[in-house]
């Protein structure tokens, strides 16, 4: 009785015994794999498609960042706008310092007229 048993049992070393035990769990990972890519790449148009209407309610007509300059690592010069005014701010490192309205018309007297200086033929 226990040869007749045994016949209908595949061997233990035999490929036949574990290939559905290796496929069916490769198969999920795989699928799962897929399905978070493409969950990516989809949030990632959607985003796309939302970021003018969340952009448009942040934006202030008052208060902008002109221009901005890395320093360094840390340390940050940026050129902000607030109503009519420029200003440059220093940000980063242990401090954030304000360094002072930017006077356009004062800078302009200053410079030399550089049409005075080369001779005119």
């Amino acid at each position: 009785m226990s040869g007749t048993a045994a016949s209908g049992v595949a061997p233990a070393g035999s490929l036949a015994a574990g290939t559905g035990a290796f496929i069916m769990p490769w198969l999920v990972y795989c699928g799962s794999f897929v399905l978070v890519i493409a969950l990516i790449l989809l949030s990632q148009k959607v985003l796309k498609k939302l970021l003018p209407y969340v952009a448009a309610k942040r934006q202030t007509r008052h208060l902008a960042v002109l221009e901005s300059l890395a320093l360094d690592q840390r340390r940050r010069l940026s050129l902000i706008r607030c109503g009519a005014r420029t200003g440059v701010i220093l940000t980063g490192g242990g401090t954030d310092v304000f360094l002072g309205w930017t006077d356009d018309e004062a800078t302009l007297e200053n410079t030399p007229q550089f049409s005075a200086m080369v001779p005119h033929d």
